[in-house]
């Protein structure tokens, strides 16, 4: 039934079991256990599936988390500072969609290897960040970013988040650097981000990206988003999440150099075991 969203020589439960972890994180991301642990999403599916599909499968079901993030946060947002990431954001998000039209016109497959290289890239700097992440955050927070840096990092994240749904890091350094309070913060981040992901779905749709069958695929993967939303609560108080980082840094990295190299590992054991 969803064939076209799996790569050829690909088991079936192999694919699942990918796709279905890949959704599971996100859930566990959005939580607000290991925030960061969202980024090995992308990757992970795209050691499985086309590699235009994965960002189209994934923008819904973020929206899906973002409206549930803001109905808790929904009085808590600091909407001068929102306001400062998303605005330069929107000329981000028009770039990503005129790459996303750019390679759609002349046929995605011919970009296939460039686009991963990108994702690896991203992810293997996104792990960085999970390393030195306390290290960032202070020198964030001595740095105190204003309205001029906030375009540079505002148009930054709009088009990483339109090509590879990877603006996390850029944001939250930035909000951290803030000073906000820690509730104020939360859902000032869950703001900006439902106004960028909303804002990339028209485009996402006009490119061709988002169509019927990404829909309906997406919509039988809906329920694994609250199961990892549980996970995520129940692993709060049962788990340090500095551990489960290294966890997710480690397979993110390992994810991430095969994109860049564009080398399934995954289906190169497989072609010699089976």
């Amino acid at each position: 039934m969803f064939d076209a969203f799996m790569l050829p020589g690909v088991p079936f439960v192999l694919f699942w079991v990918f796709v279905g972890a890949a959704i599971i994180i996100q859930g566990i991301s959005k939580s607000g256990f290991a925030g960061g642990a969202g980024i090995l999403s992308l990757p992970l599916m795209m050691l499985v599936m086309p590699v235009e599909l994965v960002p189209a499968v994934l923008l819904p079901l973020l929206i899906l988390c973002d409206a549930n993030a803001i109905y808790h946060h929904r009085m808590n947002c600091d909407w001068k500072h929102a306001m400062a990431i998303f605005v330069p954001s929107c000329v981000g998000i028009l770039l990503g969609a005129a790459a996303w039209w750019y390679m759609g016109e002349n046929g995605i497959g011919s970009w296939e290897a460039p686009l991963k290289r990108f994702v690896g890239v991203i992810a293997i700097l996104f792990a960085i960040h999970i390393a030195i992440k306390e290290y960032a955050l202070a020198w964030f927070e001595r740095l105190k970013p204003g309205p001029v840096m906030a375009i540079g990092l505002g148009v930054s994240a709009g088009f990483t988040s339109t090509i590879a749904h990877a603006a996390g890091p850029i944001v939250s350094l930035y909000m951290f650097g803030q000073g906000m309070p820690k509730s104020l913060f939360v859902g000032t981040v869950a703001w900006t981000f439902t106004l960028i992901n909303l804002t990339k779905l028209p485009f996402y749709i006009g490119v061709g990206l988002i169509d019927p069958g990404v829909l309906g695929f997406g919509a039988v993967l809906i329920p694994l988003i609250p199961i990892g939303s549980w996970l995520g609560h129940w692993m709060h108080h049962r788990i340090p999440e500095s551990a489960f980082n290294r966890v997710i840094l480690v397979l993110t990295l390992l994810a991430a150099l095969q994109l860049l190299l564009n080398f399934n590992l995954v289906l190169w054991t497989l072609e010699r075991v089976l």
